[in-house]
C-alpha cells in the first residue's frame, strides 16, 4: 500500500464539482443515488470546501441510523449542541407529528437563529433509512417557514418527495442524482491517475463499462489492483468484494475489531475501547481508517461505517457464536446505560438477550422515554420475557403494566398483574414493608382500569395510601394528570345528579392521592368545583376556586391543572364581558407553556381557545389542525371526548348545521363509552341547535328537552345560556309548554346578560357591532342579505345549500322579530345594518 498513497484520497469530478454548486442556490437540495455512488463521499468534500473557504458559515450534520422518529429527532438535538437552549427546547418538545407542533419548532429556530448573510446548512444523510413520511412534510414545511435562514441538504437512496410536490417547489428544489455522480469512461481514468495506478487503457476502459461508473465498485478494483495486480469481476456480489478486497486481507485482529464494533451505527473511539475492551483501540482506528475509505471520521471525532461495509461485518457478526454476540450487545447496552441513553441501552439489551437488565433499565428511567412509537416493542418485551426474571423485577413490572395501560393493551397488562402479585407473595427477601410499598404501587396501576369513576379509583388510591411509604417510582410525577384534556368536570362527570356526590369524592380522594405521587395533579379538585359553580351561574364561588386552583398548580408546577384552571378563567371572563382578562389569560398561558417546555399541553390549549372563539363566532381565529377535522390521533385518550365536542361546537358556529347532525351516532358512542355526561350533554344542546336551523324544529326540541334532563339536575345551566343564540326559540316554547319553566327563565336571564358581555368582547377585541343575537353564521347571512343579494348569491358565497339560507334568513327574521308579513324585509336588515351595498 505504500506505492499508492493516493488511493484512499476523495475524487471529485470536475463536472460533479459544478454541479455541486446548486446547493447555494435552492432551499432543498437532494442528493438521490443507489448505494455505493459516493453521496456522503461528495458532500463530505463539499462540506470541507465551505468550511475552508467561508468559516463563518454553519453546517449542521445528522445521520439517520434507525426508522425511529425518537432516535432521530435525538441525533437532530445532538446536531444543535451548538444551540444549548435550542436542543434543550426541541427535545421537550418532541417530534412534530402536527402542523401546530411544526409552527412552534419553527419558531424556537426562528427565535434561536436570527436573519443574518451567514449561511446555515442542515446536512440530512441516509433519509431513506426513515420510512416514515411525516419527516418530508416536516422539511418541506421548515423549508418554507425558514428560507431565509437554513438550506436544507437531504441525502437518500430513494426519492424524498412525490412528483407533484417537486414540481410545485420548482427553483427552490435542486437536486443531485446518480447521473451526477456516476463516474464516466475518462474519468475513472482521471481517478486511476491520480491514485498512481499504471494499468492499461483497455483495463480502465473495461472497468468504466463494467462498473457502470459506480463509484464503490472502481475503488474496489483499485484497492485489489493495489493488492494483486489483478481487477476482480465486476459482476461479483459486492458484499463478497467487500468481504475480499477490505477484510480478508486485513490481520485477524484488525477484522475482529472491525466485526465487533460493527454493531455500532456511529462510534467515538472511548465508545470503541469500551467495546473492544484492549489497550490498541486507537491504534487500530488510526490503521484502519487511514487505509480504508469505507471508514470515516468527522469533525465531532465520530467514526462511521460505509453501508456496505457496516452491512458486511454485521453479517460476519451474525456467524459469531451466540455467548459472544450477546456480551458483545450486553457491553454496548452498559455503555448507553452508563449514559442515561435508555431507549438506546434497552433495545441492545434485547438483542443480547440480557432481560435482567433490560428490566433494570426499565425501572431506572420509569418507561418515561417510551413513546408510543413503541408501544407494541414493549408489548413483545412484555410477552417475550421469561416469566422468572418478570418475577424477580417488582419495579420492572409496574412500570411495564402502567405503560401497557397507556398502549391499551390492557390484556397483557392483567396478565403481568398475576406475575407481579405472585411475586410479592413468594418473595421471602423483601421486608414487610417493601411488601406493601409494592402492593401500594399496584394499587395505584390497578387504579387506571377505573378511570373516571371517582369512587373505585378511590378506593384503590385510598390503599395505596395506607400501605406505601414512599413516593410512586411508576408515576411520573411532571406528567400531565389531565392526560392533555382541557377540562376536570368534563372528565370525571358521569353520572346525572350526582355532580355534588362527584366533587365531594374528588375533594376526599385527591389528597391521598398527593401523598404517594409526589403532589401530582395538585388543585384538581379546586378546578372541578370552579367548574360545578361556573355551570350553576354561582360565579363568586367559582373565582374562589379558581384562584386556589390556580395557586396550587404554580406551586407544584402542575402544568396540565394550570391549562384547566385557566379555561374556566377564560369563560368567567367571556360571561363578564372582560376582554381585557380573556386576552391576558390566552397570551399569558400560551408563554408560559412555551417557557416551561410543556409543548404537548398547548394543544389542549388549542382546544379552550376553539371553544371560546366558537362562542364568539369568530371561527376564523381556530387553529389550523381543530379546523382541518381535529384528528383524535392528536391527543391522548382521555381527551378525545372533549376534542370531540369542541370540535362539534366550531361546526356549529361555521353553520355546518349537516355536520353537526352527522356528527350524533360516533360522538355518543364515544361519551358513553367514556361516561362523559358532560359532553353528552353538549351534544344534545349542538344537535338541538344544528336541527332548528335545518328546519327540523320538531327533533331539535326533544334533543334539547334531553339536555336538559340530563342537566338540571344538577343545576347546570351554563351550557344553556353559552348556546342561547340557537336554542332561544325552543328555550321559550319549551317554557309555554311548562317544562322546566322556572330553569328557563333563569337560563334565559343568564343569557341576555351572557349576550351582551360577548359584544362587549368583540368590540373591545375585533371591533365588531352589534349582533343582535345572531349567531356567527347568521350575522354573516344577514349583512349579505342586507346588500340586497338573493339567496342564491348568498348560497354561492357562502357555498351553501339555498334552501339552507332560506331557512337561515327565517330564523334571523324571527329573531329580529321582523314580521314574516313584511313585504320590506331585506330593507328593514339594511336599516338595521347600516351595510353599504
Amino acid at each position: 500500500m505504500s506505492y499508492y498513497p493516493h488511493l484512499n484520497d476523495i475524487y471529485i469530478t470536475e463536472r460533479l464539482k459544478q454541479r455541486l454548486t446548486v446547493i447555494g442556490s435552492a432551499s432543498i437540495t437532494t442528493v438521490i443515488a443507489p448505494m455505493g455512488f459516493g453521496k456522503t463521499t461528495a458532500i463530505t468534500w463539499w462540506m470541507k470546501q465551505q468550511t475552508k473557504y467561508h468559516p463563518d458559515w454553519i453546517i449542521l450534520r445528522q445521520m439517520i441510523d434507525t426508522p425511529s422518529a425518537t432516535d432521530f429527532w435525538t441525533g437532530l438535538c445532538r446536531a444543535l449542541r451548538g444551540y444549548p437552549t435550542l436542543a434543550e427546547q426541541l427535545a421537550a418538545l418532541g417530534f412534530p407529528g402536527d402542523i401546530q407542533a411544526m409552527s412552534i419548532m419553527a419558531e424556537l429556530i426562528e427565535d434561536a437563529l436570527p436573519e443574518t448573510d451567514r449561511r446555515i446548512y442542515y446536512v440530512l444523510d441516509d433519509l431513506h433509512i426513515f420510512t416514515d413520511k411525516q419527516l418530508a412534510s416536516l422539511l418541506l414545511y421548515l423549508s418554507r417557514r425558514l428560507e431565509n435562514r437554513i438550506q436544507f441538504l437531504l441525502l437518500s437512496r430513494s426519492q424524498i418527495f412525490g412528483e407533484e410536490e417537486r414540481m410545485r417547489m420548482g427553483a427552490s428544489l435542486g437536486e443531485i442524482t446518480a447521473d451526477d455522480l456516476r463516474l464516466h469512461g475518462n474519468e475513472v481514468a482521471q481517478y486511476a491517475k491520480r491514485c498512481g495506478l499504471t494499468a492499461e487503457e483497455r483495463d480502465i476502459a473495461a472497468l468504466a463499462a463494467a462498473s457502470e461508473g459506480w463509484i464503490s465498485m472502481v475503488y474496489l478494483n483499485f484497492k485489489a489492483y493495489a493488492q494483486t495486480g489483478a481487477w476482480i469481476s465486476g459482476s461479483a456480489d459486492i458484499f463478497n468484494l467487500i468481504d475480499q478486497i477490505l477484510l480478508s486481507p486485513l490481520p485477524e485482529r484488525q477484522q475482529e475489531f472491525l466485526i465487533l464494533i460493527g454493531i455500532t451505527d456511529g462510534f467515538t473511539a472511548v465508545e470503541a475501547a469500551w467495546l473492544w475492551q484492549q489497550s490498541d483501540t486507537e491504534e487500530l482506528l488510526e490503521s484502519l481508517s487511514q487505509s480504508n475509505a469505507f471508514i470515516t471520521r468527522n469533525e465531532n471525532g465520530v467514526y462511521r461505517y460505509h453501508h456496505m461495509l457496516r452491512q458486511c461485518v454485521r453479517q460476519k457478526f451474525s456467524q459469531l457464536p451466540a455467548d459472544r454476540q450477546s456480551a458483545a450487545y450486553a457491553r454496548l447496552g452498559d455503555w448507553h446505560m452508563n449514559r442515561q441513553e435508555y431507549v438506546a441501552a434497552e433495545l441492545s439489551y434485547h438483542r443480547a438477550g440480557a432481560w435482567g437488565k433490560l428490566l433494570d433499565a426499565l425501572s431506572t428511567d420509569c418507561g418515561k422515554s417510551l413513546g408510543s412509537e413503541y408501544g407494541e416493542t414493549l408489548y413483545q418485551w412484555s410477552v417475550e420475557c421469561p416469566v422468572s426474571l418478570l418475577m424477580g423485577h417488582p419495579d420492572a413490572v409496574l412500570v411495564l403494566m402502567h405503560k401497557l395501560f397507556a398502549f391499551q393493551h390492557v390484556p397483557e397488562m392483567l396478565r403481568l398483574k398475576e406475575i407481579l402479585l405472585k411475586s410479592l407473595e413468594t418473595n421471602t427477601s423483601l421486608t414487610e414493608q417493601e411488601r406493601q410499598d409494592y402492593l401500594g404501587e399496584y394499587e395505584l396501576v390497578i387504579g387506571f382500569l377505573q378511570y373516571n369513576d371517582i369512587s373505585a379509583m378511590s378506593a384503590h388510591q385510598r390503599n395505596a395510601c395506607t400501605m406505601m411509604s414512599r413516593f410512586s417510582r411508576c408515576i411520573d410525577p411532571d406528567s400531565a394528570w389531565t392526560f392533555g384534556a382541557p377540562s376536570v368536570l368534563m372528565m370525571y362527570h358521569r353520572a346525572v345528579g350526582e355532580l355534588d356526590h362527584e366533587t365531594a369524592k374528588m375533594r376526599e380522594f385527591i389528597p391521598y392521592y398527593y401523598q404517594v405521587v409526589d403532589g401530582h395533579g395538585n388543585g384538581a379538585e379546586h378546578v372541578m368545583q370552579g367548574e360545578t359553580d361556573f355551570m350553576r351561574n354561582r360565579l363568586t364561588d367559582a373565582q374562589i376556586s379558581y384562584h386556589l386552583a390556580v395557586g396550587a398548580a404554580t406551586r407544584r408546577r402542575q402544568h396540565s391543572i394550570g391549562v384547566t384552571a385557566e379555561f374556566l378563567g377564560m369563560r368567567m371572563a367571556l360571561l363578564e364581558g372582560d376582554a381585557e382578562k380573556l386576552r391576558t389569560i390566552m397570551t399569558g398561558l400560551r408563554d408560559s407553556l412555551r417557557e416551561n417546555k410543556q409543548y404537548i399541553l398547548l394543544n389542549t390549549l388549542d382546544m379552550c381557545q376553539t371553544w371560546i372563539y366558537s362562542l364568539l363566532g369568530r371561527t376564523e381565529e381556530v387553529p389550523a389542525w381543530i379546523a382541518s377535522g381535529a384528528p383524535s390521533s392528536m391527543v391522548m385518550y382521555p381527551a378525545a371526548p372533549m376534542l370531540e365536542a369542541i370540535y362539534i361546537q366550531y361546526l356549529l358556529a361555521q353553520g355546518r348545521y349537516t355536520e353537526v347532525v352527522a356528527k350524533k351516532g360516533e360522538a355518543a358512542a364515544l361519551y358513553e363509552r367514556v361516561h362523559s355526561l358532560q359532553c353528552s350533554i353538549h351534544l344534545h344542546i349542538q344537535l338541538a341547535a344544528a336541527l332548528d336551523q335545518l328546519g327540523r324544529r320538531g327533533q331539535a326540541i326533544e334533543e334539547l328537552k334531553t339536555a336538559l334532563e340530563l342537566a338540571l339536575p344538577d343545576g347546570s345551566v351554563m351550557p344553556f345560556a353559552e348556546n342561547c343564540d340557537y336554542i332561544i326559540t325552543q328555550l321559550q316554547e319549551l317554557q309555554k309548554r311548562d317544562i322546566y319553566p322556572d330553569q328557563i327563565e333563569k337560563i334565559l336571564t343568564l343569557a341576555a346578560e351572557y349576550r351582551k358581555s360577548k359584544q362587549r368582547i368583540l368590540r373591545a377585541l375585533w371591533g365588531e357591532d352589534e349582533d343582535y343575537g345572531l349567531s356567527g353564521r347568521e350575522l354573516e347571512i344577514a349583512k349579505l342579505a342586507a346588500q340586497r343579494l338573493t339567496n342564491r348569491e348568498i348560497a354561492d358565497r357562502l357555498h351553501l345549500a339555498q334552501g339552507t339560507i332560506k331557512n337561515q334568513l327565517s330564523r334571523i327574521f324571527e329573531k329580529l322579530e321582523i314580521s314574516p308579513d313584511s313585504k320590506n324585509k331585506r330593507l328593514e336588515l339594511e336599516k338595521r345594518f347600516r351595510t353599504e351595498k
